[in-house]
Formats: structure tokens, sequence, C-alpha cells
């Protein structure tokens, strides 16, 4: 298993994206239109999942950061939804549960950390062996025309996203977002800054990461050789038309075996 990427900044990912909750009931409603549990990948501290078991469902996460885990048990205990939810730690692009699932979902561009095709690949084929009879699988990712592409090594501006007051702390906390373009490689590296302000001082953790844009024809394409048929394409998740948003949103079904 990988070193844990979010072991130094675990502690602040709800207080970044706890709020996004664009995507939460278009997953929901897939949820509710099939039959048996829900699988997540890069499940995380349970955004999407612990709402989606909140409403009855039972939910599978599958993550590669123990420390976001950890998060994710805590959330599942604070709700009272024990049995419920099941957190698993491993690798999106190489596991086996033994068991299928009526969705399966990748939510919040989780699908672009894969850098690779073989990776990307590979996650699509694990999906499919996972995937019951009529069961639905929907990934999201942003779209590559939302980005800017600049020449590679041109200078990456450090932005102020947000300035937020920690409400289990009351620390300030400040995040900003530097990005730098790999046109060749369709990949952009992204780095994020925290600073916590407490008495005073300073504490800051930095986070780095990659990732990956694909088009909605490289998609269609691994999804089809992973035995997935693709049966709507978003532009967003209030169901808009493709290219009218900044993401690709698809939901497949696995392909009828003769």
């Amino acid at each position: 298993m990988p070193d844990d990427l979010y072991a130094d900044v675990a502690d602040l990912y709800d207080l970044s994206y706890g709020d996004y909750l664009d995507d939460v009931d278009f997953f929901l409603n897939l949820a509710n239109a099939v039959d048996g549990p829900i699988l997540e990948l890069g499940v995380g501290s349970g955004r999407v999942a612990v709402p989606i078991a909140e409403a009855g469902h039972t939910v599978s996460g599958i993550d590669n950061s123990a420390s976001m885990l950890a998060k994710l048990r805590a959330r599942v205990a604070a709700a009272g939804l024990g049995g419920k939810v099941e957190a698993v730690e491993g690798d999106m692009t190489a596991f086996d549960l033994g068991r299928r699932f009526g969705l399966i979902l990748l939510a919040a561009d989780t699908f672009q950390h894969l850098l690779t095709t073989a990776d990307q690949a590979a996650c699509l084929h694990c999906v499919a062996a996972h995937l019951a009879p009529g069961g639905l699988f929907s990934l999201s990712v942003r779209s590559p025309a939302s980005v800017a592409w600049e020449e590679p090594g041109a200078p990456s501006p450090l932005v102020l996203d947000w300035t937020k007051r920690d409400p289990d702390s009351g620390d300030l906390v400040m995040k900003l977002i530097a990005a730098e373009a790999d046109p060749g490689r369709m990949v952009r590296r992204m780095t994020y800054i925290y600073d916590r302000v407490h008495d005073g001082a300073v504490r800051r953790s930095v986070f780095q990461t990659e990732l990956r844009y694909s088009t909605e024809a490289e998609l269609r394409l691994l999804l089809q050789d992973a035995g997935l048929r693709v049966t709507h394409v978003y532009g967003d998740y209030d169901l808009s038309p493709p290219g009218l948003g900044d993401n690709i949103v698809i939901v497949a079904t696995a392909e009828r075996r003769t």
C-alpha cells in the first residue's frame, strides 16, 4: 500500500469539501433506482457515502488512505450508522470484494487520480467484475475544456481559494491553490496549501497531487473495453447536456452477456 498522502490534511478535508453537496442528490437518485448494496471507490471521509447510507442503503467504501478511512469511521459512528457503512482500505485499480453491487460510483473527480490509461482500464475492469446484473456505474470528472492549459513550465500563481473558521478548534484556516499544466500528459499538477492560525502561530500543511483529464470519447472507449455500456452523459449533476457544464458525468451499465 502506498504512503498515505492525505495523512497531513485529513483533518482539513471536510472543512474544505464538506459543504459541497452538488452531486449528492444525483448519486442518491441512482442508488434509489437499483437493488442491492452500493460501492463507492475513493470514499474518503464519506461526503457522499454517508448521506446514501442515511437514506437506507448499505454502502461499502474503498480508499487507500487510512487517515481518511478513520475520518469515515468516526463520521459513521457519530451518525449512528454502524453496520450500514463498510470501510475498506484498498487500491481502486486492484480490488476483489467477492460480491456484486447494484451501484458503483466514483464521485468528485476521483477517477482523475489515475494517471495512466493502464490504471484507468484496471479500475474499470474491477468495476465490471463487481457490478450486479442490471446494476449501474457512474463517474464524474472535470471536463478538459473547463480549465486553462498553459505552456509547460509557465509560472503558477498561488491563489487564495477561501478563508474559513474551523468549527471544532475555532482556528482560522486559509486554503491556497497553485496549478501547473502538463498538456502533453493531459495532467495538471495541483499544490494545495493550508495555513492554520492558532494563538498567533501559523501551521502550514502542503498537499500535492496530479489530476489527469480525459475526453468523453476516451472515457467511452475505456468503458466499452471493460464491458460497460454508456447509457447517459451529462455536463453536470443537474442533467444538463454534455458540453454545457464543467463536468463529464457518465452513467453506464454492464454489457449483456451472451
